[in-house]
């Protein structure tokens, strides 16, 4: 095959082949690879962050963005994007059709950097199949949109070179603007690409000053907002006391490794990959043009030691952060299989066999598998399951992180409670005065509250729960692997009390009650009482409340220790009044009636309920009426 500059083509065999055609091709490839198994496995954790985060309104959309790790312009992207359906497989997609459109502008960028169309077609048919793009083309993050506006950033740096004119810079800046609300970590390549214009036309340095400041103040809005969240996570580091450039070498290994995606295959792979890039750019350096390797030189150079220092800063690194630079990785490889082209097609063969058989096992396996961020077993129906079980379709369900939320959205259907959220865990610990607030205006519409707590009431969550039972009205609670399903009434209608004098054995007196005096069919109940010790007693018991109907049938119940378990009665002491709160969910078929309700307490080990002075086991408080 011989490149014929002139017209742009190539002959193999008196056969003209378009470069352009050779380019589509691979991107039809690059979409190929990437619907493949598109659906599985399903949504990991992150994916269920985005699609609960896409899911919420523009305005809270922007707002919980300032509060986690990334910028927005994915998740908004996202949004609109669900026009199409929640499924995995279609929101998916979007990452698929992202990946795919970054094949010709990487080839445009390769024709424009090099002048070569061989290179361009290499830059695609890397692009097309490097495994770290088809990792991240199937999955439903921001990493597969982060490499567009890089390659266009990088595309008006090179057309800036030898034309002047102002709507190059525009491009620039609104490109580089772009990937900063895409990804954090695009700052990396972008400063290489900044770097390697001032290098190589000096005059242009105004201009590239002009247009970074373009960029900055574009980008100014999202500083502004973000800066709390920007400011925490930048001085983890410090505030662990970590040497800055020993942590930095430190996590060079594994992000060079990351880079060279090692994954499935070992190190190894890097070794093969460098072989043939020092060999191929060896074999160029009497090219006149060898100057231009500054620029993927700088760009993955400065990602590299970049993303490492990030990793010290945070003690956590991530390959996904490396997606944007691997482009750059990949415009040298296609420069140096141009080279070893010139000197020979058996030396391309040759470099081609080796980086196929190196890299298939992570290609055809680990890329498909999606496992580099999974450590544990999990099943993300599971929250779904137990809520479609036990809720109503007219009840509300928080979840305390978002990724769990999205995973329950991907499966809820029309019929299916509503969700909201009250986010204390990692990355997003809300304050609880932000949470009441949400909760307080969802109350006015929802009487049966649910909360979906991943951890249970360990660390920032304790402090939700404490809030929960002191404001609203225990209905339930169950653990299920390591979450913790907590259900609490919050009705709003109207309250009736009465003073009660009920003396149970061993000297525990219900004294006094409080109650709604009606329910909707399906709705929710809250009750209130105080008890107090008219004597020392000891002994453990659970307290029990039951609404039962006019022949004594039950129809709702919660069992609980008194105050939610933070009043247990080997703590009372005698004439201390123990308020205690509990909620009664009633059935979503229920009918209209009146019911009684009544409350006793049995002994937590064996059941036994306690008697009063008349014999009964239980104190009739009031009635409600369910309308």
């Amino acid at each position: 095959m011989t490149n014929t500059s002139a017209k742009g083509r190539w002959k193999w065999r008196e056969i003209v082949v378009s470069p352009a055609a050779w380019i589509w091709l691979l991107a039809l490839v690059a979409l190929a690879v990437r619907l493949y198994h598109l659906g599985e496995p399903v949504l990991r954790w992150d994916e269920g962050w985005s699609l609960a985060h896409a899911s919420l309104p523009w305005r809270e959309l922007w707002q919980v963005a300032t509060e986690e790790w990334h910028p927005p312009l994915y998740a908004a992207l996202l949004k609109v994007w669900l026009v199409i359906g929640k499924s995995a497989t279609r929101i998916r997609l979007l990452s698929v059709l992202l990946g795919m459109a970054a094949v010709p502008l990487a080839a445009l960028v390769a024709d424009a950097w090099s002048g070569r169309a061989r290179v361009a077609i290499f830059t695609a048919g890397l692009m097309a199949l490097w495994p770290l793009l088809v990792y991240y083309g199937q999955v439903a993050r921001m990493y597969a949109l982060a490499v567009l506006p890089v390659l266009a950033a990088t595309w008006f740096i090179l057309r800036g070179e030898d034309d002047t004119r102002w709507y190059n810079d525009l491009g620039l800046a609104l490109s580089a603007s772009l990937a900063l609300y895409t990804l954090y970590y695009t700052a990396w390549p972008l400063a290489g690409l900044w770097i390697y214009a001032a290098i190589v036309r000096p005059r242009r340095i105004p201009r590239l000053i002009i247009a970074g400041l373009g960029a900055g103040l574009a980008y100014l809005p999202w500083l502004l907002a973000s800066r709390s969240t920007l400011q925490s996570r930048i001085g983890t580091g410090t505030a662990m006391g970590k040497d800055p450039i020993l942590g930095t070498l430190e996590f060079l290994k594994p992000t060079i490794g990351g880079l060279t995606f090692i994954y499935g295959s070992g190190w190894h792979t890097a070794v093969i990959l460098g072989v043939v890039l020092i060999v191929g750019i060896v074999l160029g350096l009497r090219d006149s043009q060898a100057k231009k390797l500054l620029l993927p030189l700088l760009a993955v150079g400065i990602s590299v030691v970049g993303i490492a220092y990030g990793a010290q800063a945070s003690r956590w690194f991530a390959v996904r952060h490396l997606v944007p630079a691997s482009a750059f990785l990949l415009l040298a490889l296609a420069w140096a299989l141009d080279r070893l082209a010139e000197r020979g097609w058996p030396l391309l063969l040759i470099a081609l066999l080796a980086l196929g058989a190196t890299y298939w096992p992570a290609s055809a396996g680990t890329v498909y598998a999606k496992m580099l961020e999974v450590v544990d077993p999990f099943d993300p129906s599971a929250d779904y399951r137990f809520v479609v079980q036990h809720a109503g379709p007219n009840d509300l369900i928080y979840f305390n992180v978002l990724a769990r939320a999205g995973w329950y959205e991907n499966l809820r259907r029309p019929q299916d409670p509503a969700w909201s959220y009250a986010m204390r865990w990692d990355p997003i610990i809300e304050p609880m005065e932000q949470i009441a607030q949400r909760i307080g205006r969802d109350t006015r519409t929802y009487e049966r509250l649910w909360f979906v707590l991943y951890k249970g009431t360990f660390g920032p969550n304790g402090p939700l729960k404490d809030w929960l039972d002191a404001n609203l009205y225990p209905a339930g609670g169950e653990w299920r692997e390591d979450v913790l399903f907590l259900s609490y009434a919050a009705p709003q209608g109207k309250w009736k009390s009465a003073d009660t004098e009920f003396l149970f054995a061993n000297g525990i007196r219900l004294k006094g009650a409080r109650w709604t005096e009606s329910a909707k069919v399906g709705g929710a109940c809250a009750l209130e009482v105080v008890w107090d010790a008219a004597q020392p007693f000891q002994g453990d018991y659970k307290v029990f409340v039951h609404a039962v109907d006019e022949m004594g049938q039950l129809v709702a119940q919660h069992d609980a220790p008194p105050g939610t378990g933070s009043r247990p009665t080997t703590t009372w002491q005698v004439g201390e009044d123990v308020p205690d709160r509990h909620g009664l969910f009633l059935p979503v078929g229920s009918s209209r009636q009146r019911l009684r309700l009544l409350v006793g307490l049995y002994d937590s080990s064996t059941g036994q309920r306690l008697l009063l002075a008349d014999g009964s086991d239980a104190a009739e408080v009031g009635s409600f009426e369910v309308e």
